[in-house]
Order: structure tokens, then C-alpha cells, then sequence
């Protein structure tokens, strides 16, 4: 699952060794940290400068399907991009996905 939302852009799977765990990853700092905070979590972010995603960290299952259905519920838009727009690098990374999708759709 990719999950873009006003706390960051989030890549999440089970976990390899325990179904019961989702395994989140992100690749700005201060991401997990701030989707955390909005959630009265303890993050526990583990830096990953050399894998494919910068940032982890295990979610229990039950959580983060609180966390996703809280995003859900959270929007407050009604367009996404001037939503997420920030002027950092992360919104330049949003929106170059954007196009990427867009340029390839069917």
C-alpha cells in the first residue's frame, strides 16, 4: 500500500516474519514522526540511509488500519495536490509522481 497524505508519503507491508505487523517506510524525515504524533504514537524510527526506503518503522496491524481509516476520515479537501502542496522537497516528490501516473495511464 502507498499512502499519501498530509503527514507524508508512506509505503507499508506486512512484515516478513509476523503477519500480525505492518512494516512502514518513508523516505523524508520526519514523516513517521509526524504521522505518529497526529496518532498519540511513540515513534520508533528506525534510519535506513543504504534500503530502499530512508525511514521504518512496525506498526501492529490493528493500528495502522486505525491510522489509515483516520486519514480517511481526516480529509478535509477538495483537491489533493493544493492539499499537500508545501513548497519542499517532498511536494516537488509528490507532484513528480503525479505526472509520472498521469503520463502513463491507459
Amino acid at each position: 500500500m502507498w499512502l499519501y497524505s498530509k503527514h507524508g508519503f508512506f509505503s507499508a507491508a506486512q512484515h516478513f516474519d509476523d503477519a500480525n505487523v505492518i512494516h512502514a517506510r518513508a523516505q523524508f524525515k520526519g514523516d513517521l514522526e509526524r504521522l505518529c504524533e497526529a496518532y498519540g504514537l511513540e515513534p520508533h524510527v528506525e534510519y535506513t540511509p543504504d534500503g530502499d526506503y530512508s525511514y521504518r518503522m512496525n506498526f501492529p496491524r490493528e493500528v495502522w488500519a486505525e491510522i489509515v481509516k483516520g486519514e480517511a476520515l481526516a480529509i478535509d479537501y477538495p483537491k489533493v495536490k493544493p492539499a499537500l502542496h508545501d513548497g519542499t522537497k517532498r511536494d516537488r516528490a509528490y507532484l513528480d509522481v503525479f505526472y509520472v501516473m498521469m503520463n502513463h495511464r491507459d
